[in-house]
């Protein structure tokens, strides 16, 4: 079987977390009718195991659900609540492997079983990481319009709850970063999570101790690791998505010492026209320039708040002929200046350390 390539039209994604908020927000009382309302979606699918759909559907779903609750912090919430097992055979696999690292290996390996609409990796040594922390990085491989907050907020948290289920632990993150806005309302939602986190950074990351990493899990068990790691492989193997133009477009783009690179040299190294490559993007709801945006945005934030060089050479470095033309830019993608925002990250240090 050919692998498939991965984009929002793609029905693939399956009802495991949409199902679980469906459900829960039911027994509260909320109705069906209402939460369905411009799905296309019928009350049974979400609860057919076999049953993928689309992201517009399940965009429209969440938004229905955010619209009846009031809650914009609702998808943090319901993760709260949502139990490691109802993510499945990854679970279970990852619970049952020899220490802590396997466990997150399996994680990276198959999370896109029930979550293909995001890619998992483990990283150590990153920028912005203290010495003796490790991270997990957290993508999504399309755009999620406006139910970022609610997607990636949910992950996080859902995340986290299956890092405390390996270790038997009541906490497992130190913090955690999310690219999105901060959402109004914040305030005392820290509490309910039981880690901060910082929004506005170049990535999604749960951060915890590196030390955890060798630790020996304590549901290791190697005859039902085996077993389920066998399951995994034979679903991962019917369920094989190639790279998407998304995600190859943007490796290319961070492994580029310098952000120049036209779209037309990436498009003849992938193999597609210029067009053909525009086209490609278009599909998945993004551009081109989109994409130099974001990893232009992500380096530049990397730049300003792990290193002390000069703005003016940072600026050079993203591709920008001017200084004053990365501002602008960076002030379009965070509202800050640079200058205003390594000044806000040292603020923040200097405070964290007190």
């Amino acid at each position: 079987m050919p692998p498939k390539s991965f984009t929002p039209e793609e029905p693939a994604l399956p009802m495991n977390y949409p199902g679980f908020v469906f459900r829960t927000l039911r027994e509260e009382g909320y109705p069906a009718h209402a939460l369905l309302a411009e799905t296309g979606l019928e009350e049974t699918r979400l609860s057919d195991p076999h049953f993928r759909c689309g992201f517009q559907p399940l965009r429209r779903l969440f938004l229905n659900a955010i619209e009846q609750t009031g809650d914009p912090h609702l998808g943090i919430k319901l993760a709260l609540q949502f139990q490691p097992t109802y993510i499945g055979i990854p679970a279970y696999t990852a619970m049952n492997a020899a220490r802590f690292k396997d466990g997150l290996d399996i994680l990276v390996r198959f999370f896109f079983l029930n979550f293909p609409a995001f890619e998992v990796c483990l990283l150590t040594g990153e920028t912005g990481l203290q010495t003796g922390e490790a991270t997990i990085r957290l993508r999504s491989k399309f755009s999620f319009e406006d139910i970022e907050y609610f997607g990636i907020g949910s992950a996080i948290v859902a995340i986290n709850g299956l890092l405390k289920a390996m270790l038997r632990a009541d906490h497992a993150a130190i913090r955690a970063e999310m690219a999105v806005n901060a959402p109004d309302g914040w305030t005392g939602m820290e509490a309910k999570i039981g880690f901060p986190i910082r929004f506005e950074t170049a990535e999604n990351r749960i951060i915890f101790p590196e030390a955890l990493l060798d630790l020996s899990l304590p549901g290791s068990d190697p005859i039902n690791h085996a077993r389920f790691l066998g399951l995994c492989e034979a679903f991962a193997q019917e369920m094989a998505f190639q790279a998407t133009p998304v995600t190859q477009v943007m490796a290319i783009l961070e492994g580029t010492p310098s952000l120049t690179v036209p779209l037309s040299d990436v498009a003849a190294e992938l193999g597609y026209s210029e067009r053909g490559l525009r086209r490609q993007l278009e599909r998945s709801g993004t551009s081109y320039r989109k994409l130099l945006d974001q990893v232009r945005e992500q380096r530049a934030r990397h730049l300003l708040s792990g290193t002390m060089q000069p703005i003016k050479a940072i600026a050079g470095a993203l591709g920008f002929e001017s200084s004053s033309n990365f501002a602008r830019s960076f002030k379009r993608w965070t509202g800050n200046t640079p200058k205003g925002f390594r000044d806000a990250v040292q603020a923040k240090t200097s405070s964290d350390r007190k």
